[in-house]
């Protein structure tokens, strides 16, 4: 015998209904707060260290090639020194590439020699694709807005036009 045959029709459906909200639940959760990828680090908009950035995007995936390579997408960073409580906002067709460009000496070169020098840094990415901003440049401007970037920070213009 069943053991959903002492159960009705409705109360059934109740019970699928909710176990199915309950796993939905359950996998969204873990999917939100992943940190152990670089995939999941930039699709929940989280806040990491840039050794931790560093470390996952140099990651080799197929071919010995770099993981990070399929994820790299059109967004913005913002690059966080808590030493001198300053930001920097980029914008980027591969965010991930750019980012890693200002910790390498191919970027700005005052985030390169504050790294340098051992101020403290972390990295976020904001996807255009999961904001609401209608392109790259509105996305750039919004953010050196909300965190002062051009008169606190480094960054020498408003943004794109």
């Amino acid at each position: 015998m069943s053991a959903f045959s002492d159960i009705s029709g409705i109360r059934l459906i109740m019970v699928i209904g909710i176990t199915l909200v309950i796993l939905f639940a359950l996998f969204f959760s873990i999917n939100l707060f992943s940190t152990n990828s670089l995939k999941g680090i930039i699709r929940n908009s989280r806040e990491i260290s840039v050794n931790k950035f560093l470390r996952l995007r140099n990651e080799k995936g197929k071919g010995n090639r770099l993981a990070s390579n399929k994820i790299d997408v059109p967004g913005v960073y913002i690059i966080h020194n808590h030493t001198q409580k300053m930001y920097y906002v980029g914008q980027a067709q591969h965010i991930v590439s750019r980012a890693n460009n200002h910790f390498t000496g191919k970027g700005n070169g005052r985030v390169y020699a504050d790294y340098a020098h051992g101020d403290r840094f972390t990295i976020r990415f904001v996807t255009l694709k999961r904001s609401r901003a209608k392109n790259l440049n509105d996305l750039e401007r919004y953010f050196i807005k909300k965190y002062n970037a051009l008169e606190m920070g480094y960054n020498r213009t408003k943004g794109n036009k």
